[in-house]
């Protein structure tokens, strides 16, 4: 990704605006380069592009187990992901997990840069670049290690920095086996040479190390190697008809990037450097024609079919980016068949169209009911097709014949209507329920009393509704027993259909020893987890039970997530890609964020705002329902 550009002092700034939509076109088909067939002569499945948003330097490895193992760079440079499928087109929605993040102080700090996930003698293994967090341009090659048969769910250990003879720039570590040996070939600058880095080769001891001379294979010595800085980077390998061929991307990371190819005969010495034979021009390019700009930092997999070859890359939609190029985020994973020449090389062609956008009819669609900044006594009720995107269906939709309405929370219940039960007032002992059967007009149904010895305050109602169908609220109670305004989350369960009887609020275990405000409980994988604002703190913390009504023990306290303090009504959605979605209010700032977690609440996405929400919506819940 020309991280080897990025050297102190030499900054790449590229004038022009960044093209209008060009996030939004929707995926196309990708089409062979030339023969459509492997050498066995299968016919090639087309593929839809981009595979992936905004994942760069893309390395896809189909393993035995019959998945194919994705990972690649995230923009902000500060994780390392993963996902798996059976299929590569099902990586495009395939959960995605964070395997490992960047430490906060000292090594692997900085610049987390063109993961390669590996399998090797029993064990995974992920290659990365990264950077002390106080030197971050000191970038080096750093090794992962995992034994389970399953990389997403087992534990990650740092094996270390692979040390070269030449300690300096070092990036791009790939590794491939060639008649029995294990090697090497990664990107390396060389001060003496005067160029931003050249591709190297050694043979490895284990997969952390390795031995032997360290040879300079390719340097960037033609006009399109050296537009912008003078860059080899990002090697890759395929063996294939006797030969072994090397791609690699060279020039800056704007619309030069493009693929040069090395060739060595499968019986050489790949070490001596005289083996290698450079093509005299670059083997994949950008392409007005298709709008695809700057393809590069390639690597090889297999199709479904396990005989044919398919390219991964990244490319962008546009040419002209404003700023640093490495802060644009829009590189995109894309595949699509390589062809082969009848001389026995690969036909890598042009770097294939996105399809024009196509209308796709929605099969979930969320529903959100909010109070608002203008008004605690008026519910709004939006709707999105992503959980992100919202528009007013009406607003105000409900207001209720007295009294207040906040903290709205909404189910869809069997008899067909929509529910919400919302808090009524500042202080007192009731909480209040309306019914929808469109979600836009809605009708008063009753102000619940709590039955609660000394009840001062009643806030923040959610309803649950559990695997066995029993509709429950949890609600937090200020009574006269704690001193000063102190919570406690209570547990209220529903004893007939008609919601009208309900059973006596009840402590909630381990969330009942301190202040603990607008709890919201999700059911995953067989417990129940509770995200809960600490009202003394004022941070979002994370609790499980095996019970709904505990005990819970605590997971995540203080600032375990990353989203800050000064946080409250946390509300949560599982999204169609196997992803969880956490909203929140960030009230002293006037502001709503979002979160994402994709591998099961142990890590987080940094916080965002609500587009088009932020800044008015207050508390709200999310319905998700396939329609």
């Amino acid at each position: 990704m020309s991280r080897s550009e990025q050297q102190p002092g030499r900054r790449l700034v590229l004038k022009g605006a960044l093209a209008a939509g060009a996030l939004a076109g929707a995926p196309g088909l990708a089409h062979a380069a030339g023969p459509a067939a492997a050498p066995g002569g299968a016919k090639a499945e087309p593929y839809r592009n981009p595979l992936v948003l905004q994942r760069a330097d893309p390395h896809i490895f189909k393993h035995t187990d019959g998945y194919y193992y994705f990972t690649a760079t995230a923009p902000e440079y500060d994780r390392i992901v993963l996902r798996r499928s059976r299929t590569l087109k099902g990586l495009s929605t395939a959960a995605e997990s964070v395997i490992w993040k960047k430490h906060a102080t000292g090594d692997m700090g900085a610049h987390i840069w063109a993961p390669e996930i590996h399998f090797i003698d029993g064990k995974w293994y992920v290659y990365f670049a990264s950077a002390p967090a106080n030197d971050v341009w000191k970038i080096r090659m750093w090794v992962l290690e995992n034994a389970s048969p399953n990389p997403v769910t087992g534990t990650w250990t740092e094996k270390g920095r692979i040390i070269t003879p030449l300690d300096s720039f070092s990036l791009d570590a790939s590794t491939f086996v060639h008649r029995g040996t294990r090697y090497l070939v990664w990107a390396q600058s060389n001060p003496a040479v005067g160029n931003n880095s050249s591709i190297y080769l050694a043979r490895m001891a284990n997969p952390w190390t390795i031995t032997g001379p360290q040879v300079e294979i390719s340097r960037p010595t033609y006009d399109w190697e050296t537009r912008g800085y003078k860059v080899n980077e990002g090697p890759s390998v395929l063996q294939r008809n006797g030969k072994v061929f090397l791609t690699y991307s060279a020039s800056a990371t704007d619309a030069n990037y493009c693929m040069g190819m090395l060739t060595a005969a499968a019986g050489s010495d790949l070490l001596d450097p005289a083996s290698w034979a450079k093509s005299p021009t670059p083997v994949f390019t950008s392409n007005d024609t298709t709008k695809q700009y700057g393809p590069g930092h390639n690597s090889f997999t297999v199709a479904e079919d396990g005989r044919t070859d398919v390219l991964v890359y990244h490319a962008r939609q546009y040419k002209d980016i404003t700023g640093d190029p490495l802060g644009d985020p829009n590189r995109h994973t894309r595949v699509q068949t390589l062809g082969w020449k009848p001389d026995g090389t690969p036909d890598f062609g042009v770097p294939v169209a996105d399809a024009p956008v196509r209308e796709v009819k929605a099969t979930t669609r969320y529903t959100m009911t909010a109070f608002t900044n203008s008004s605690e006594s008026n519910m709004y009720v939006y709707e999105s097709p992503d959980a992100l995107t919202y528009k007013l269906l009406k607003g105000p939709a409900y207001t209720p014949p007295a009294q207040l309405i906040r903290d709205p929370s909404v189910i869809k219940h069997t008899d067909g209507y929509y529910y919400i039960v919302h808090t009524t007032n500042w202080t007192g002992n009731t909480i209040g329920f309306a019914r929808s059967r469109d979600r836009v007009n809605w009708t008063f149904v009753r102000d619940h009393t709590l039955p609660v010895a000394g009840l001062e305050r009643t806030w923040a109602p959610e309803f649950f509704v559990d695997t066995d169908g029993s509709v429950n609220v949890i609600v937090s109670l200020d009574t006269t027993s704690t001193s000063g305004q102190t919570f406690r989350p209570h547990l209220l369960t529903a004893t007939n259909a008609a919601l009208s009887s309900w059973t006596t609020p009840r402590p909630i275990a381990g969330l009942d020893t301190a202040n603990y405000i607008d709890t919201f409980v999700v059911r995953y994988a067989g417990q129940y987890h509770a995200f809960t604002k600490q009202e003394t703190t004022k941070y979002i913390e994370h609790a499980t039970a095996t019970s709904l009504g505990g005990p819970y023990t605590f997971r995540g306290t203080g600032d375990w997530a990353g989203w800050g303090g000064w946080r409250e009504g946390p509300a949560l959605v599982h999204l169609d890609n196997g992803a969880w979605r956490i909203y929140f209010d960030g009230y002293a700032e006037h502001k709503y964020y979002y979160s994402d977690s994709l591998d099961g609440f142990r890590t987080w996405t940094p916080i965002r705002e609500l587009p088009g929400l932020s800044g008015f919506a207050r508390h709200f819940t999310v319905l998700k329902e396939s329609v």
